[in-house]
């Protein structure tokens, strides 16, 4: 802990992650595919049953604050977009949801990649989880199956420039200022550059 790698300060311990986004049989009941873990949360499949969470996350005015997002208008609007998820990722590579070990919903992540082949590192979380480091241990984790798993030359995390929470957890992580998005408005986003090194 608390070596340099891949250009990531590595303050977590991770655990296998996955290179197949999918679930598998086990006597008859559905296994969730887990992609990453590290010492306090597991990154996995969203599926339906994360759909209250979902709404409560794309509900709150602060979590939306600095996103393009429209709240969504009721559980179905959150069922049907878990349920689009592969369709909405035609390019790669996924969206998870973000537990702790012991079962507590926390956010949402992503990877996606772009039509330029560009792949976008996101993540959300819901308020009360704010200032506990777990927006921090996400970006790891994302930046470990990026780098590690997918082999990826690069990362980008598009940030708005208000958001100086969200820069600072880049940041700490190793990313850096690349140039500005200004064809995202009303985001005026700040695009972050993560390499492997």
């Amino acid at each position: 802990m608390g070596e340099v790698r891949r250009g990531v300060r590595a303050q977590y311990l991770f655990g296998e992650c996955a290179t197949k986004v999918g679930a598998s049989e086990d006597n008859g009941r559905t296994q969730l595919m887990i992609t990453a873990t590290t010492v306090r949360l597991v990154l996995r499949d969203l599926e339906e049953r994360d759909a209250e969470h979902i709404l409560a996350l794309n509900s709150d005015p602060e979590v939306l604050k600095h996103v393009h997002d429209v709240p969504f208008s009721g559980i179905d609007a959150a069922r049907s977009w878990i349920a689009g998820i592969q369709v909405e990722l035609p390019l790669g590579i996924g969206r998870w949801a973000i537990e702790s070990k012991d079962g507590t919903w926390i956010g949402r992540c992503s990877l996606r990649r772009q039509p330029d082949e560009e792949v976008l590192m996101g993540f959300r979380l819901l308020r009360e989880h704010w200032g506990q480091g777990y927006a921090s241990e996400v970006v790891g984790a994302l930046l470990k199956q990026a780098f590690d798993v997918h082999r990826l030359p690069y990362v980008a995390s598009r940030v708005a420039r208000e958001n100086l929470a969200s820069r600072r957890v880049l940041e700490k992580n190793g990313g850096r200022l690349w140039k500005e998005d200004r064809a995202k408005d009303p985001v005026k986003a700040l695009v972050y550059r993560f390499e492997p090194g």
